[in-house]
């Protein structure tokens, strides 16, 4: 029996314990990020850099772990691989809320060092998370707040400071600008009959501002090799949202990624006729969506696989590097838990540390 099938039956528990867990895992790894905080006095800002893309990949093991091994979610990944070596932009469709998360187990699946080198654009909303709005604030994330201005200066001061880094990042934009729900669909098929355009079942009508904006800005810093436009896919069931998955347990059985590279130069310059490059590119989505969805046994249904492309397996020594990776901030955040709450000399010397802190300011 899977451990999908065992989970089923303690869904809402299972949901709560991994909520707690991410919760507590990233409120310890937020305590190991401000420990490099002296980088930063110290001016060594590249250091930082590259300490927080490793510290944050690190903890990602947590989220990646416990749907795989916990939650029993299975994934897969094909096409073309993803160059870490090269500043890239990647687009996808925005189905669920949570497809940026279940998007790290494709790149570690792929390449581990992925995790280290993507961003991610995210409503802004999530900046204020406990623990992990710090941490994805470390890991320089894009927080965006759908003002076309402030969002236009994001990308700009998020691509100056990849480039002055030194390292080469792909950055996850969702052109669509959020996901996929009955009342995002509506606003689209309204959008697409008021401008005489195809009523797309399965995507949203992108939106060509904000991908025009960060692409010519890359252009302009000569940051960016390659456009990778990822197809995200749910064979069996649809979960939503962040409550569905922590307060029902409910988790994909299955995720699909389908990943297709184009170099950037095959990009229009001018902003309309990159808008229509953009468009096209999500009506063949769609079309291979209808394709992939009109197969009627979830089991069978797969993207197909052109030339030169593959599909990337879970092998075992990647499997073995994450059971490893959740089990030690599983073990490390426990024993801390513990000692903080049971150990009468530690909560007193935190308490007088806290003391100290607050006399000081």
């Amino acid at each position: 029996m899977s451990s999908y099938s065992i989970v089923k039956a303690f869904r809402p528990l299972v949901g709560w314990i991994f909520g707690i867990t991410i919760l507590f895992t990233s409120l310890f790894g937020s305590y190991i990020i401000s420990l490099f905080l002296f980088l930063l006095v110290l001016g060594r800002h590249k250091a930082w850099r590259d300490v927080m893309d490793r510290s944050v990949s690190y903890w990602m093991m947590v989220p990646i772990g416990f749907l795989e091994m916990i939650f029993g979610m299975r994934v897969r990944v094909s096409g073309d691989e993803i160059d870490y070596h090269e500043p890239a932009l990647i687009i996808m469709n925005h189905r669920t809320r949570l497809d940026w998360m279940y998007m790290w187990s494709a790149l570690y699946q792929m390449n581990p060092w992925l995790i280290t080198s993507n961003k991610i654009s995210l409503k802004a909303q999530l900046q204020s998370l406990p623990g992990a709005g710090f941490g994805m604030s470390a890991a320089q994330f894009l927080f965006l707040q759908r003002n076309k201005e402030k969002d236009a200066t994001t990308f700009d001061d998020a691509v100056n400071y990849y480039k002055a880094m030194g390292n080469n990042y792909q950055i996850l934009i969702f052109p669509e600008g959020t996901d996929k729900s009955p009342w995002t669909t509506t606003k689209s098929s309204e959008f697409a009959k008021k401008n005489g355009l195809k009523d797309l079942n399965h995507l949203l009508y992108p939106r060509v501002a904000g991908f025009y904006h960060l692409l010519n800005k890359m252009r302009e810093e000569n940051y960016i090799t390659y456009v990778y436009d990822i197809t995200i896919a749910y064979p069996y069931n649809i979960v939503q949202s962040e409550m569905d998955l922590v307060l029902k347990g409910t988790c994909p059985r299955e995720v699909h990624f389908h990943v297709k590279k184009f170099p950037v130069s095959v990009v229009p310059r001018a902003e309309a006729d990159c808008g229509r490059w953009l468009n096209e590119r999500w009506l063949l989505k769609e079309s291979a969506l209808e394709e992939y969805y009109s197969e009627p046994k979830p089991f069978q249904r797969r993207f197909p696989i052109e030339k030169d492309q593959q599909v990337w397996k879970n092998v075992r020594k990647l499997r073995f590097i994450k059971r490893f990776s959740f089990y030690f901030w599983v073990s490390v955040v426990s024993i801390v838990i513990y000692h903080t709450s049971f150990l009468r000399p530690l909560q007193v010397g935190l308490l007088f540390l806290d003391a100290a802190a607050s006399s000081g300011t």
